[in-house]
């Protein structure tokens, strides 16, 4: 039994360091040294290295093409966003054309860049005729118009607009819960 326990650690010793020695016997053709052989000896960290090397080769070419990838996706998605901006450009360009539409703002409802408040049709509570004439001067503000009367009623207010003869132009409601304006007719 105690002839097996220890032929066993030699066992694995032995097994432990023929992976490290590679010994080829080849006959070098010399009739001289037959008995003799030539050995190769190859460390395992040689192996090792080439292996890792090219891992990580590899792993920088997958590396470069994933990112490769995302910048192709990044342009493409900067080009659908241009292109869609410019497609709603030419549609307003040509709404504009179509209803003769004049100046730069667009008919009630649509959205625009205020001074000071944000944008137009942006979610604004309008609670007193105060903040609906402010609203309304602040819309009409470069066309030479006027207030008229605001009448508040239950969900909007009415607001008449008048030219510079005071002569009525339209009427328009300002809704309390949006502050959206849009004409009655």
């Amino acid at each position: 039994m105690k002839k097996v326990l220890i032929t066993i650690p030699f066992m694995f010793m032995i097994s432990m360091l023929l992976p490290n020695l590679c010994v080829l016997a080849q006959h070098d053709g010399n009739p001289e040294e037959k008995g003799k052989l030539r050995e190769e000896v190859k460390p395992s960290e040689e192996l090792k290295a080439k292996e890792e090397q090219k891992k990580l080769e590899e792993w920088k070419a997958w590396h470069e093409r994933k990112k490769l990838e995302e910048w192709k996706m990044r342009q493409a998605q900067k080009r659908l966003q241009e292109w869609k901006a410019e497609q709603e450009r030419k549609r307003l360009e040509e709404l504009k054309q179509r209803n003769s539409w004049r100046g730069e703002k667009y008919p009630y409802g649509g959205y625009y860049p205020g001074p000071q408040e944000g944008q137009y049709g942006q979610r604004k509570i309008i609670q007193t005729e105060g903040d609906a004439r402010r609203l309304l001067l602040n819309y009409f503000s470069p066309q030479r118009t006027t207030i008229g009367a605001i009448k508040e009623k239950d969900w909007f207010f009415e607001a008449e607009i008048k030219d510079r003869y005071n002569n009525i132009i339209d009427r328009v409601i300002i809704d309390k819960r949006t502050g959206r304006i849009r004409s009655m007719y």
